[in-house]
C-alpha cells in the first residue's frame, strides 16, 4: 500500500517487530492472557444464567494485582500522604469495622442501619465482601475499607437500589470522587477496576441489550456528578450515621445531587432473567423476616 493508499488514521505507523513467539505488546496488562480474556468477556460476551455476573470479578482482580507495580503504587501512596493531611490520618487510624449483619438489627425503622440491615437478611448477605483481614499494606486497607463501605455511602446513600444497572452509580461515583480529593496519579491506580467495569457494561449492553444503554448512561452521569461534587465520603465513617435518616446521613458526609431510580425490570433483561430469580429469592425471606419480627 502506498503512502497515498493509507487511511488518514494509520498514516505514520510503524511495522511491529518482535523476536516473541507469544503476543507481545509494550502494555503489560496487554501481555497477560487472564486480563485479555477477562476484560473481552466483559466488553463483548453476553450474559450467561450459568453463572453470576460477579463470578469472573476475582480472578480479574488477581490478574490486576499481580501486573501491578508495588514500587511505584507505595511511592505514590507516600507522596500523597506527604501533601494529603486527611488522607494521610486516614490511612493511619486504619479504622475497620468488625460488624456483622445482625449488629444492625436493631436500628429505628427508616434509619440508614436498619435499611442496612434489611438490605443484607434479605439477600441472605454479610457486611464484608471482601474477606476480613487485617491489612498488611495500604493497598490491602484502601480494598478492604472501600468493600466495608460499598452499600452505605455507594447504594443507599447515593440514591442506586441493589439492581444490576444501579451498579453503575458506585462504579462511576468512586472514579470522579477519587480524582477530586486525591492526585491524578494514585486515584488512576485506585480506580482501575472502575473503568474496566463502567466501559465493559456499557459495551456489552450496546452489543446484546440495547433497550438498557440509555439506562446505564443515566446512572453512569449520575454517579459521576455525585463523586465530583461530593466531600470525600471513601474515608468516612458509615458507623457514625447509622442512627440517621438517608437524608439526615447525606447531609453529615456532604454527598450531594443523588437521584434514585428504580431499573429493576431493565435489570432484568441485562441479566436475562437473572435478577428476578434474586428477587424472588429476596422476596420470600422478607416475608419471612417479616412474620418472625410479627410474632
Amino acid at each position: 500500500m502506498t503512502n497515498k493508499e493509507t487511511p488518514y488514521l494509520m498514516k505514520g505507523a510503524k511495522p511491529p517487530t518482535s523476536n516473541s513467539s507469544i503476543l507481545l505488546s509494550s502494555s503489560r496488562y496487554m501481555n497477560d492472557p487472564r486480563l485479555r480474556e477477562a476484560i473481552a468477556l466483559r466488553m463483548l460476551g453476553k450474559n450467561g444464567r450459568d453463572l453470576p455476573s460477579t463470578y469472573t470479578l476475582p480472578a480479574l482482580f488477581q490478574a490486576l494485582s499481580e501486573n501491578e507495580d508495588y514500587e511505584e503504587l507505595f511511592t505514590l501512596f507516600a507522596q500523597e500522604r506527604a501533601q494529603n493531611k486527611a488522607f494521610d490520618a486516614w490511612m493511619s487510624e486504619g479504622f475497620l469495622s468488625t460488624m456483622s449483619r445482625d449488629d444492625f438489627r436493631d436500628f429505628a425503622p427508616g434509619t440508614v442501619g436498619r435499611i442496612y440491615y434489611e438490605y443484607l437478611h434479605d439477600r441472605d448477605f454479610e457486611p464484608n465482601i471482601v474477606a476480613f483481614k487485617q491489612p498488611e499494606n495500604e493497598m490491602e486497607y484502601w480494598v478492604i475499607r472501600a468493600s466495608q463501605v460499598h452499600d452505605v455511602f455507594e447504594h443507599i446513600l447515593a440514591g442506586a437500589p441493589f439492581d444490576v444497572i444501579n451498579e453503575m452509580v458506585p462504579t462511576s461515583m468512586k472514579l470522579t470522587n477519587a480524582h477530586k480529593h486525591l492526585s491524578s496519579g494514585l486515584a488512576g491506580k485506585l480506580t482501575i477496576i472502575n473503568s474496566i467495569l463502567t466501559t465493559g457494561q456499557i459495551n456489552r449492553a450496546t452489543l446484546h441489550y440495547p433497550a438498557c444503554v440509555p439506562a446505564l448512561l443515566e446512572r453512569l452521569e449520575r454517579g459521576l456528578m455525585i463523586g465530583r461534587s461530593s466531600d470525600a465520603y471513601f474515608m468516612m465513617k458509615y458507623e457514625d450515621i447509622l442512627h440517621l435518616s438517608v437524608d439526615e446521613a447525606r447531609k453529615v458526609i456532604g454527598m450531594n445531587n443523588t437521584l434514585e431510580v428504580d431499573y429493576g425490570e431493565l435489570s432484568d433483561i441485562l441479566t436475562e432473567g437473572a435478577y428476578g430469580d434474586d428477587i424472588a429469592a429476596m422476596e420470600k425471606r422478607r416475608a419471612e423476616r417479616l412474620a418472625a419480627e410479627a410474632a
